[in-house]
């Protein structure tokens, strides 16, 4: 029969908790790439090489701070399931601890 091991939920929360921190990281980086890609597209159809290279940069910067806030409302997700899981254990030490004898 399984026992109960809160160590296992720990481990989980760990994980979760680094995978939020990665997933804002990803979103980030995959927004200004692509508004590098798209706005060095647009630039170089549009306009000279040095506005092709400032819209690609502002278009960067203004993609990666969505995809920051996209990694980051989906990241709340992950660590609220992780504490969730962490209350869980807490939970049971405080049941635990009442149900004490010693008590």
């Amino acid at each position: 029969m399984v026992r109960y091991d809160s160590s296992v939920i720990q481990q989980l929360a760990d994980a979760l908790y680094a995978r939020a921190d990665s997933m804002v990281r990803a979103w980030t980086l995959l927004g200004a790439l692509a508004g590098f890609v798209v706005g060095g597209g647009v630039g170089a159809f549009a306009f000279r090489t040095e506005g092709a290279i400032l819209l690609a940069v502002l278009a960067a910067v203004l993609l990666a701070l969505v995809g920051w806030s996209v990694g980051t409302r989906k990241a709340f997700f992950l660590r609220l399931a992780a504490q969730t899981a962490l209350c869980q254990v807490q939970i049971e030490r405080n049941t635990a601890a009442m149900a004490s004898p010693e008590r």
